[in-house]
């Protein structure tokens, strides 16, 4: 007998943790006002949108090298080519596929429920 192991990309792992969260922030937002509490689920709603979006861009910029964020270009002029991010750097694109869902569910949400 033998054991076959299932791998799942981390990209898809990432974007099905983020397709959760952002149920779970819609439904918790959706409680709320269901329960009456109307301004606290347009409150969670905005909230929850603006902490992703902000942990989205955090780990974007995080992620780059020290000498890119230190870099001090004139607006106006191309980077270096060696001031480029890697194409196999995974964690803004990771970042992307948890942040993406989770700010979709959150700013339906907020449409919906203000």
């Amino acid at each position: 007998m033998s054991r076959h192991h299932v791998t799942v990309p981390a990209a898809v792992l990432a974007l099905l943790c983020g397709a959760v969260l952002g149920l779970l922030s819609f439904a918790a937002s959706a409680t709320l006002w269901r329960a009456g509490d109307h301004a606290a689920a347009g409150l969670a709603a905005d909230a929850i949108l603006l902490a992703a979006l902000t942990g989205v861009a955090a780990v974007t910029l995080l992620a780059q090298p020290a000498r890119q964020r230190r870099a001090r270009v004139p607006v106006g002029r191309a980077l270096p080519i060696a001031w480029w991010p890697t194409a196999a750097d995974p964690l803004p694109g990771l970042a992307l596929g948890v942040g993406a869902p989770l700010a979709a569910g959150a700013a339906a949400a907020a449409y919906l429920f203000r």
